[in-house]
């Protein structure tokens, strides 16, 4: 059964559909020459952002209990280096942060795990993929009004750059490029086999009302 949860809805629709078919070393490259695959991935990201919370302007009713998770980007205090990242925000405490998730060359690092002490190896590899980031600063794709911790006026100029063209890109997904289905295009796929079949109707078969044909 589907979460009536935008929170858990958005993790499961990115984890279903963008975040498995990102090219993360083409991301990575990205980041340290012009940004147009970091920033077209930024905008799937916030495209599905906006679609299953029903807005690009949050507040603390659009999540669990106020914490939402949303696309944004990071910039390393120290280095200057830039990443996209996953963000835990309590909406419910003026924007408070909970959380990061790096978009890195290797995958997807949660912050936390990376810095778990019962990590092991698995975590000493994540803690070392996302070190070079250090303390960062960070934005966000949506319109928060209420968050008191980021502001457009403190935000370092890398950043607002990112911001102020994203929506000027879209990158191509991998299962896009191989023509490969995402999960849950299979799963509307066999439904509407399904369906098909109860309406006694074959996959091809004109559909009388409509005159359009029911696709495999």
């Amino acid at each position: 059964m589907e979460s009536n949860n935008n929170t858990d809805r958005y993790i499961k629709y990115i984890n279903d559909r963008i975040l498995p078919f990102i090219d993360y070393p083409k991301l990575q490259a990205s980041y340290n020459t012009d940004m147009v695959y970091a920033k077209g991935v930024l905008n799937r990201l916030h495209e599905a952002m906006a679609e299953v919370y029903g807005s690009e302007q949050l507040d603390e009713d659009n999540g669990d209990e106020g914490f939402v998770v949303i696309p944004g980007v990071l910039c390393g205090r120290d280095t200057g280096k830039i990443c996209l990242a996953l963000l835990d925000l309590d909406l419910s405490s003026s924007g408070e942060h909970w959380g990061t998730a790096f978009l890195v060359g290797s995958g997807v690092i949660s912050q936390s795990e990376a810095y778990s002490k019962d990590g092991g190896e698995a975590a000493a590899e994540m803690k070392k993929a996302i070190a070079p980031y250090g303390s960062y600063d960070y934005c966000y794709t949506a319109e928060i009004p209420d968050d008191i911790h980021v502001s457009a006026n403190r935000m370092p100029e890398a950043l607002r750059d990112v911001l102020k063209d994203f929506r000027n890109h879209r990158a191509l997904l991998t299962h896009e490029i191989r023509g490969v289905k995402s999960i849950e295009d299979r799963l509307r796929d066999a439904q509407g086999k399904v369906d098909a079949q109860k309406a006694g109707k074959q996959p091809g078969q004109p559909d009388k009302k409509r005159g359009v044909p029911v696709v495999e």
